[in-house]
């Protein structure tokens, strides 16, 4: 009897041990269950979604973070003065992850209005760079006064448009020097004034 009871003892104590290890393994799985519907609400996909189109989300989630991050370092970093050691610069960026979406898509919106601006006078500085070397290079019949104020009006449209938006509010664009163009192409053919 003595060795049944004994028997009976350690299977007592064997099931006790799997009936501790079945609770930590269902509250495991319960705490599992719990992160797993977490994950699907913040994916925003049903519980009974299957779990292929979370790791697809995940996928596109990173995709997508590698792509706007791409885009924030080439269009919107810059280089500023290092704030610790003088004379030296780093890279920095105006949008933060840590912003609400609203305060981003602002900021975004304010950076992407110094690109537009930037590119802007890129333009114009390439428009009036092309009379300038139309002139030197004598394809421009012109007394070197008009040349010198055509080429400072063009260049003075960088201070005129710094603060408008885009397009121009006085609706002159590159469609009215297109249109212009034509114009002057068929008075041309026309044998208008040459």
């Amino acid at each position: 009897m003595n060795q049944l009871a004994e028997r009976n003892v350690g299977h007592v104590a064997t099931i006790a041990a799997l009936e501790a290890r079945c609770a930590a393994l269902a509250a495991d799985n319960a705490g599992l269950k719990a992160f797993k519907t977490a994950v699907y609400q913040q994916m925003g996909a049903g519980c009974e979604a299957p779990e292929f189109s979370i790791t697809e989300g995940l996928s596109n989630l990173l995709r997508f973070a590698d792509t706007l991050h791409a885009i924030e370092r080439e269009f919107f970093t810059k280089e500023v003065p290092d704030e610790e050691c003088k004379g030296e610069t780093v890279e920095e960026c105006p949008l933060v992850w840590g912003m609400s979406v609203e305060q981003y898509v602002a900021e975004f919106r304010k950076c992407l209005s110094e690109v537009r601006g930037s590119a802007r006078n890129e333009g114009i500085n390439y428009a009036a760079s092309r009379l300038a070397a139309a002139f030197n290079h004598g394809f421009l019949d012109k007394p070197v006064s008009e040349v010198l104020d055509v080429t400072r009006m063009i260049l003075s449209a960088k201070e005129d448009l710094a603060n408008n938006p885009l397009p121009a509010d006085d609706g002159l664009s590159g469609e009215y020097a297109e249109k212009s163009i034509e114009e002057w192409a068929n008075q041309l053919r026309k044998g208008g004034a040459a």
